[in-house]
C-alpha cells in the first residue's frame, strides 16, 4: 500500500515538473517575440533576462509611476520583471532631473545607461480604430488630447483618421495616458484606449 502511494505521488510530481518545463519553455520562446514595454535601457531582452533581479527598485524609483511589474499571465518568465503601464503614467525619461531615476535605480545593469529618446525607441503608437473616439463618435466630438499631448510632434489628423509618423514616435506613452477612450463614459470592455505603445518591432 505504501507503495502504491508513492508510485502514485512520483507520477503526480514528474507531470507536474514537466509542466512547469512546458510553461517555462513557452515563456521563454515568447520572450524572444516580446509584446512587453520596457522601461528605458531595457529593451535588450536577453540582457534583460540575464540580469533583472526582480528586484522591483525600478518600480518605485519612477516618478510618473509609469512602471509596473509583468504578471503570470504576460508569461511565466516575464513574471515580476518590469513593463510599462501607460495607463498609469508617461515616460518622460526624467528630463527635469537630467539622469533616468529607474536606470539610476538598478543595481545589476539591466536597464542600462545611455537611452537617448531622440533615436532611441521604446515603441511606437497605433491607433486603435474601435476605441479611438474620432472613429467611434466623429472628428467633431473628438477631443483630440493625443496630438496635444506627444511632445515630439508623432501625431496628426488627416482625412478624419489619426496618423502616427513613426520616425518621430518613440513609445513614451504620453499619447496613451492622456486619451479619454476606456474612461469613464466611453468604456467597452476591452481595457484599451483609442491608441497603444507596442514594442518597435511588431509596428
Amino acid at each position: 500500500m505504501v507503495q502504491e502511494v508513492s508510485r502514485r505521488t512520483f507520477i503526480a510530481g514528474t507531470v507536474g515538473i514537466v509542466g512547469c518545463f512546458a510553461t517555462g519553455g513557452v515563456a521563454f520562446g515568447t520572450s524572444l517575440h516580446n509584446t512587453l514595454l520596457r522601461p528605458p535601457g531595457g529593451q535588450d531582452e536577453d540582457a534583460l533576462f540575464g540580469a533583472c533581479i526582480k528586484c522591483d527598485r525600478c518600480r518605485s524609483a519612477c516618478p510618473q509611476g509609469a512602471i509596473s511589474v509583468g504578471l503570470l499571465e504576460d508569461g511565466f518568465l516575464n513574471a515580476r520583471l518590469p513593463k510599462l503601464n501607460f495607463h498609469r503614467g508617461a515616460c518622460n525619461f526624467c528630463a527635469d532631473r537630467g539622469t533616468m531615476a529607474c536606470v539610476d535605480s538598478c543595481p545589476t545593469g539591466a536597464l542600462k545607461a545611455g537611452f537617448d529618446p531622440q533615436k532611441d525607441k521604446i515603441g511606437v503608437a497605433q491607433v486603435v480604430a474601435d476605441e479611438c473616439m474620432l472613429y467611434r463618435a466623429g472628428s467633431k466630438k473628438c477631443s483630440r488630447q493625443c496630438i496635444d499631448a506627444c511632445p515630439y510632434g508623432a501625431l496628426s489628423i488627416e482625412g478624419g483618421k489619426l496618423l502616427v509618423d513613426q520616425a518621430k514616435c518613440n513609445g513614451c506613452g504620453a499619447c496613451v495616458f492622456d486619451c479619454p477612450s476606456a474612461s469613464y463614459g466611453t468604456y467597452t470592455g476591452t481595457g484599451k484606449r483609442g491608441i497603444e505603445v507596442v514594442p518597435f518591432e511588431e509596428a
